[in-house]
């Protein structure tokens, strides 16, 4: 590696470190502060409102009509979560990174709202995986590549139980609609939700990390039309 890309990673490190201090200082001592995306108004110990124009999250607010059931596939710390809930949507939030999931739960507290939060990851079988753990906690993922991107590196690796949404439908609401963001498991989880995709015909908002062609190839077998906003796709049955 050049110097000067040394360099670049030494700097985003820094900064991507000296933001997640901050945020888990917040999170420990702060107090939650409002958030608005689009119609949404929710708290959270977030420090900035930094998904206010998150066209994929701006799509799913736009669809939710009143008491439609949310999947939140890798809900982090509850962003699209909370925005869901707010506008009368029952959530069911998956999330496997334990420290990410008790940040979620914080945020679902400060606002009163009654969501699930379940602490598995959603892959295309049910059992155990191993989790990576990323120095960004965002990027943590089943993928050891994955949460080594831009600079980060892994921390710790633990086992953790993976579901299928086919198989989590058949203990929860059917969902209208399911966000997937899950650091290069995107695939894996539209496999494991093939007859749900058939039957409840939920539309999905997925977020891609890499080359999406095998994701729209498998969205287009089983029904769904594609819409590129850029930074997701709004997938919806034909």
């Amino acid at each position: 590696m050049s110097l000067m890309r040394r360099l670049r990673h030494s700097l985003v490190g820094a900064i991507y470190a000296g933001y997640y201090r901050a945020r888990d200082l917040n999170y420990t001592y702060g107090r939650p502060t409002q958030k608005t995306v689009g119609e949404a108004q929710f708290r959270s110990y977030e420090l900035y409102n930094l998904h206010g124009r998150d066209e994929l999250l701006l799509g799913l607010l736009e669809r939710i009509e009143n008491q439609d059931t949310v999947y939140d596939i890798g809900a982090n710390v509850g962003v699209y979560t909370c925005a869901a809930a707010s506008i009368g949507a029952e959530v069911v939030a998956l999330e496997p990174n334990a420290e990410a999931r008790e940040k979620l739960q914080q945020n679902i507290d400060t606002n009163g709202f009654d969501t699930t939060v379940l602490p598995v990851a959603v892959v295309d079988e049910d059992g155990t995986e191993t989790f990576y753990l990323s120095s960004y906690p965002e990027i943590s993922s089943l993928h050891r590549s994955n949460a080594k991107i831009s600079g980060g590196s892994v921390i710790e690796q633990t086992n953790v139980e993976t579901r299928t949404i086919d198989s989590i439908v058949g203990h929860h609401p059917q969902p209208d609609h399911i966000k997937i963001d899950v650091e290069g498991a995107g695939d894996d989880v539209l496999r494991g939700a093939t007859d749900t995709l058939k039957t409840a015909m939920p539309t999905v908002y997925f977020e891609p990390h890499g080359d999406c062609r095998e994701t729209r190839d498998f969205l287009h077998e089983v029904g769904y039309a594609v819409e590129d906003l850029g930074e997701g796709l709004i997938c919806t049955p034909r």
